[in-house]
């Protein structure tokens, strides 16, 4: 049941007002309870009051709350034990600075609450520096379900600490340790790993190493010669950018080491010293990865990429959320979904690129969701608490499937403008959301 607050003026302080029908909910009611909202807490006297409706809770107008409060919108409620849970509150870190957040900024995130209905409560969207972890305030935009068509339904304020925080930015760890303190694994995506620390989380695991190119950190020509000797062409990778610029594919021909990255072409070094002189100068500044270079299937003369959308829905379980085929130039070194290329769902790349029936289709797409269901398990085991990865898989000339990357920070708008799907969209901007919910302890 959808429960409003009501002000109660003229009461004795510190006190809540219940009606007489949540008696029929439970056998007992505490004469004195937890109040909490958020992680803020405060023990309360109880009072079953016949004059407060069957969908409202009444507070004392003497409570002194240290945010703001909005008594119109529609919450639930928690009780176990002598706790009274009200909420859910739930925050939508979506930007970095306080002046990134406009109007415009704001509408592109409406869609985000087009489920609302199923989650009610508190649900605001604010920038990691106006998050204040000493008072436990969050200064923000609450999602106001009443709004007229003609205005914004984003409207400001200082609220509660939330129960949970959904993370669509990378934060300077001063403010990601302040968070972590105060909410713990009640903050998703929590770690932003880099391609060093996906190798180190997956591999152990006899399943996923199978389907990971092997990689080992570039230290010198020696490394790469090793890794040369074993797979006969490589890529170097930087550890933590995503530069495409800065990805080179690397191989033993013209008498020597050719490097071929994408904005500048190929360039080729006859020695060991000067390849030895190269590489030196790419670790000066950034820490590199050598890997094992897979090849995706061609088409023509494009390569063909998969990405693979894994969210936790209510039920706090993995699932595929949709699948999106890009092919790109055959040149590329990696898989690159922005807004170039030629786009399918994955059922239609698997049709057309491999001549594969229905149900070849249906057990191939099957494989490539358990491998990713995998690797999303891993990873919560591994440290940090995740439920929206955007994942990129290749398939090999013998159909093998291989795990490329995984992208805490993905763009969901790729369903809209790739394959024009928008209930695929719809279904992925909302799906944190239900999740948030559900790990804000209310089902």
């Amino acid at each position: 049941m959808k429960r409003y607050i009501q002000w109660i003026p003229e009461k004795k302080s510190n006190t809540i007002f219940l009606p007489e029908s949540i008696i029929e909910e439970r056998e007992v009611i505490p004469r004195r309870m937890i109040l909490q909202v958020g992680i803020w807490k405060q023990e309360v006297e109880v009072e079953i009051d016949s004059g407060i409706p069957e969908n409202t809770i009444g507070l004392s107008s003497a409570i002194k709350l240290p945010f703001q409060l909005p008594e119109h919108l529609p919450y639930k409620i928690e009780m176990k034990g002598r706790k009274l849970h009200l909420g859910p509150v739930i925050a939508f870190m979506a930007f970095k600075e306080e002046r990134d957040i406009t109007p415009e900024s704001l509408n592109a995130y409406k869609d985000y609450l087009s489920s609302y209905s199923d989650i009610r409560g508190l649900i605001y969207i604010c920038a990691a520096n106006r998050i204040h972890s000493s008072a436990q305030t969050v200064e923000g935009y609450y999602y106001d379900p009443a709004a007229k068509e003609d205005e914004t339904p984003w409207k400001y304020g200082f609220f509660p600490y939330p129960d949970v925080i959904y993370r669509k930015i990378d934060v300077k760890k001063p403010v990601y340790d302040q968070i972590i303190s105060k909410v713990g694994e009640n903050m998703f995506n929590s770690h932003l790993f880099n391609k060093w620390e996906l190798w180190q989380s997956l591999s152990p695991y006899p399943y996923l190493r199978e389907h990971l190119p092997y990689t080992q950190q570039l230290e010198n020509v020696q490394s790469l010669d090793h890794m040369l000797s074993l797979y006969g062409s490589v890529y170097l990778k930087p550890i933590e950018t995503t530069n495409e610029k800065r990805l080179f594919k690397v191989d033993q021909t013209c008498g020597g080491y050719r490097f071929l990255d994408e904005s500048t072409g190929e360039r080729c070094f006859h020695s060991k010293e000067e390849a030895a002189e190269f590489l030196n100068s790419l670790i000066t500044h950034e820490d590199y990865l050598i890997q094992q270079a897979v090849s995706a299937k061609s088409y023509g003369d494009h390569r063909l990429d998969f990405r693979v959308i894994m969210q936790k829905n209510s039920s706090k379980h993995w699932n595929c959320s949709g699948i999106i085929a890009r092919l790109g130039n055959r040149t590329e070194i990696t898989a690159n979904f922005d807004r170039s290329g030629i786009f399918l769902t994955g059922k239609e790349a698997l049709r057309k690129v491999f001549q594969m029936n229905e149900r070849e289709v249906f057990l191939k797409e099957q494989e490539m969701i358990d491998l990713c269901v995998s690797a999303c398990k891993t990873f919560d085991q591994c440290g940090g608490n995740y439920a929206d990865l955007g994942i990129d898989l290749i398939i090999d000339e013998n159909l093998k499937v291989w795990l490329i990357e995984i992208h805490p920070l993905y763009d969901h708008q790729l369903p809209l403008y790739s394959i024009k799907d928008r209930q695929m969209y719809l279904k992925v901007v909302t799906a944190p959301f239900e999740y948030a919910k559900s790990l804000a302890g209310f089902s």
